[in-house]
């Protein structure tokens, strides 16, 4: 009998396992489509997001909040915002997934990369406009503005609890997945400040404007960068030994972004002037050397000479000010910080690849102090003493003083659940759109918001999704699909 029981009960596990494989071939080819998205509604509301950008709709933040709010209202699409400037869309499990884990997509809103980003906007939106029978869906436009984390910093972390499914995306040249990312400081270096009467007969005022906003990461040497062209000017006039005085300077700062314009004015005798402006003209044809593609051409690198008396400004920073600037500005390592052979590599990297990265964000001016601020990334806690250290010595240097005002861990997440059933997921939607090419895993040379979700759900499960125009629709199909077949019975586990 005992025997009957245990052969039987081995027919019943052996029907099961089977009975499993079937419907989960089932539910991946034929009724289970995996072409959930509405392509006509995403491809409307990129290009949507896209016009509004390039012909100056989102002038700010606000903007940006209303028409993706107002996208939503207008298809009948609940969601809630809190003081932070954050919108979450919740979608309740269905009942018969009440006890799956919680799938939370999300992405950054910053109306000034808003061109740069349409195509990872509407597939969010997308996600969170389609009904799915799942467990609980949350979809959180994180505000974002000048990539100062603002609304990471301040979301509710009741949205990460337990053991929640997070996919952090944004878009970039190429498609990937990542589990890790880089660790974030941002500081300044302290000048001390005073100025005097002017005594020269002619200025020199530069004007940098129209850079487009961005990111900070691997690609800092191909971006336009108005704070090293102010460094070269007084670099140009301290090696020259022209006696010069520097008034009035404004970098157009973009938070963490990398700086958008440079206004500046340079005060000197008027024997001086045509060599400085023969200068400022070969770095001027050397920026439209460099940045002819598409996305620079708003860019405008001008000078003008004023030598009216009644125009010239009364007060000038002292040459001790100007000379601690130029100096600092000069000796301060920004770029990318690379491996080198006696470093002790972490596995999977190797030398030449990049480890840190370091970036003049600003330059302002308060009370009697210059304030250089820099934002600087690191592959962990060790590379970036490295970085923050050169920063501190270059201050040292000119008797100056550096303070870290934020800093943010370094990402890493050793759960695979995520990754493998999400894997698999777009194996099945990649051959059914027959779209050639694989998802590889790799890990962020930069910093992620990811930093920011590790430290509001401990236990969540995240990784972070690059998409690309060529793979965002699949993606998106990929994201839905997972969404909706994850914790079934007959689906991936996850």
């Amino acid at each position: 009998m005992v025997r009957f029981v245990r052969d039987h009960l081995k027919y019943i596990i052996l029907f099961i396992i089977l009975a499993a494989a079937v419907a989960s071939a089932f539910i991946f080819s034929g009724n289970g489509n995996p072409d959930i998205l509405d392509e006509e509604a995403y491809t409307l509301l990129r290009e949507t997001i896209t016009s509004a950008s390039e012909t100056g709709g989102l002038a700010d933040q606000d903007s940006l909040y209303t028409l993706i709010t107002s996208w939503a209202e207008e298809n009948g699409i609940k969601y809630k915002t809190d003081e932070a400037g954050n919108i979450i869309f919740t979608q309740n499990a269905a009942k018969r997934n009440k006890n799956v884990s919680s799938s939370v997509v999300c992405v950054s809103y910053d109306y000034k990369t808003a061109a740069q980003n349409a195509d990872v906007l509407a597939s969010a939106a997308l996600i969170a406009g389609t009904k799915l029978d799942s467990g609980r869906k949350r979809v959180i436009f994180l505000n974002n503005e000048d990539n100062s984390g603002a609304g990471y910093k301040a979301i509710d972390k009741k949205y990460f609890k337990g053991k929640a499914k997070v996919l952090y995306l944004d878009q970039g040249s190429s498609a990937y997945l990542s589990r890790s990312s880089f660790g974030k400081n941002c500081s300044s270096i302290v000048i001390p400040a005073s100025k005097e009467k002017t005594d020269c007969d002619t200025a020199v005022k530069v004007h940098i404007t129209g850079v487009p906003s961005g990111t900070i990461g691997p690609d800092m040497a191909d971006h336009p960068d108005p704070v090293s062209v102010f460094s070269l000017l007084l670099t140009r006039l301290k090696t020259k030994s022209v006696s010069f005085q520097l008034t009035d300077f404004d970098i157009g700062s973009a938070g963490d972004n990398y700086p958008v314009s440079l206004d500046v004015t340079f005060l000197m005798n008027s024997y001086s002037v045509s060599s400085f402006t023969g200068y400022i003209k070969k770095q001027i044809k050397s920026w439209e050397n460099s940045y002819t593609d598409e996305e620079y051409q708003g860019i405008s690198f001008t000078y003008e000479v004023i030598d009216d008396p009644e125009e010239l400004p009364e007060t000038a920073y002292t040459s001790d000010t100007s000379g601690m600037l130029t100096n600092i500005l000069y000796t301060v390592k920004t770029g990318l910080y690379k491996y080198e052979e006696d470093d002790e590599i972490p596995e999977g990297h190797e030398g030449g690849d990049i480890c840190g990265i370091n970036c003049i964000t600003d330059i302002r001016t308060e009370e009697d102090s210059l304030y250089i601020d820099l934002v600087s990334e690191a592959y962990n806690s060790d590379y970036m003493k490295r970085i923050t250290g050169d920063n501190k010595a270059a201050a040292k240097l000119f008797k100056c003083s550096a303070e870290v005002n934020e800093k943010y861990p370094a990402f890493m997440n050793d759960k695979d659940a995520l990754y493998r059933t999400f894997t698999k997921t777009f194996t099945r939607v990649k051959k059914s759109s027959g779209l050639s090419g694989g998802l590889k895993e790799r890990s962020d040379d930069f910093f992620t918001p990811c930093s920011y979700i590790s430290l509001l759900g401990k236990k969540a499960d995240i990784i972070h999704l690059r998409l690309n125009p060529k793979k965002a629709v699949a993606l998106t199909n990929t994201i839905l699909l997972y969404i909706e077949t994850k914790g079934n019975f007959f689906s991936f586990p996850g």
